[in-house]
């Protein structure tokens, strides 16, 4: 987890660099739109982008686990219960029936 958190910080550091020092405005051309804007704007607009995408992109296997995470304590709680019932059933190494 700290190696990922590390990691994420340095990127997030070197764009900051980045975009401090490439302020200067550049003209952006798309089909029949001309958009002027600086480099720093551009930047972060696309990493903004890029880190949605990679948050929805990621979105499903984190319902998945949520859902197994769950299913399993379901389970652990039923055998922990189920325990408690053949203890009772056991008294002093002989079955009570």
């Amino acid at each position: 987890m700290y190696f990922s958190l590390i990691i994420t910080f340095l990127l997030l550091l070197g764009l900051v660099i980045t975009s401090l020092q490439n302020s200067m405005p550049l003209e952006l051309k798309l089909i029949t739109w001309n958009l002027q804007m600086p480099l720093t704007a551009l930047i972060l607009y696309s990493s903004l982008i890029g880190g949605a995408i990679v948050a929805v992109l990621a979105l499903p296997k984190l319902v998945r686990k949520s859902l197994d995470v769950r299913s399993l304590n379901r389970e652990i709680y039923k055998l922990k219960k189920r325990i408690v019932e053949l203890e009772k059933g056991h008294v002093g190494g002989s079955q009570i029936e």
